[in-house]
């Protein structure tokens, strides 16, 4: 296949994964409503900014984000099985409803081409990840069309760089039922963690808020922080309160994952507050 072809984007062993970069840092809109307020976070090496193009009524959403998870999943797969991967995908639509556990129906095709328009009218500028910590622009999707083979997506270079790197990682198949924005966002971000330590990461609920680029009220953030953890558990993840250098938080530890029917083993946990050097902001 050469590089100027499509990736035909249906291999069948793909599981869910997601680049590493997209875990850790505000990247979509965790709300159910339309949000047209650009995201802002600027750390101690990187900045994201993301924001609508002109004419566009919102960004892009972390519902909207599972298209990405999708791509990313067919494009290890194919670079698994040496095929020549591509910034160019192309699919059936039901086969990225099927991957992604939704119905088939009009309504969900009507869904899936509104999150891809609203992708590709979502623009990005950001240092991370970009050569020589310079600012580089991109839409999540460049560009995209149906075709009667199914639909042709161009994904930015930026998220092809993680899969030629192998920094993705694979997530749960139940993701995809979670139906809260801050509760898929906490379980991405601790999913990003979850292999560093082994003694259950401790964060403060101040620092998930400046964290998550969320536009709700700092006290109703918090109120659904709360909510959350009195459950005691987001998929494979253990939630409990703590206090922690005099400020409310919770410790994320991981659930024992049974290998055989006699054994149990724990697993890997998150870890306190140190994500490894090169992932700081």
């Amino acid at each position: 296949m050469s590089g100027d072809q499509p990736l035909p984007a249906i291999l069948e062993h793909a599981r869910p994964r997601i680049p590493v970069d997209l875990m850790n840092w505000p990247w979509f809109s965790l709300a159910k409503t339309p949000r047209k307020a650009p995201i802002l976070y600027q750390g101690k090496k990187h900045f994201i900014h993301v924001a609508p193009v002109a004419g566009a009524t919102a960004i892009a959403t972390i519902w909207d984000a599972d298209i990405l998870i999708w791509a990313t999943a067919q494009l290890v797969q194919a670079q698994d099985e040496r095929l020549q991967i591509s910034t160019r995908l192309i699919a059936p639509a039901r086969r990225i409803l099927g991957f992604l556990g939704r119905d088939t129906g009009r309504s969900q095709y009507v869904r899936l081409t509104a999150a891809i328009d609203r992708l590709a009218r979502t623009e990005v500028e950001t240092t991370l990840g970009a050569p020589d910590n310079a600012p580089t622009r991109f839409r999540w999707i460049e560009a995209w069309e149906t075709t009667p083979a199914g639909i042709l997506l161009t994904l930015p270079e930026w998220l092809l760089v993680p899969v030629r790197q192998r920094r993705a990682l694979s997530i749960h198949p139940n993701y995809f039922g979670l139906t809260g924005g801050i509760e898929r966002w906490l379980w991405l971000l601790a999913r990003k963690h979850a292999s560093q330590q082994s003694t259950g990461w401790v964060v403060s609920f101040d620092l998930l808020h400046a964290r998550s680029g969320s536009t709700a009220r700092h006290c109703d953030f918090l109120a659904a922080l709360r909510r959350l953890t009195r459950t005691g558990r987001l998929l494979t993840y253990r939630l409990d309160p703590v206090w922690h250098r005099g400020k409310e938080g919770i410790r994320i530890g991981r659930y024992a994952v049974p290998i055989h029917s006699a054994a149990l083993v724990p697993g890997d946990n998150p870890g306190f507050l140190s994500p490894n050097r090169g992932d700081r902001l």
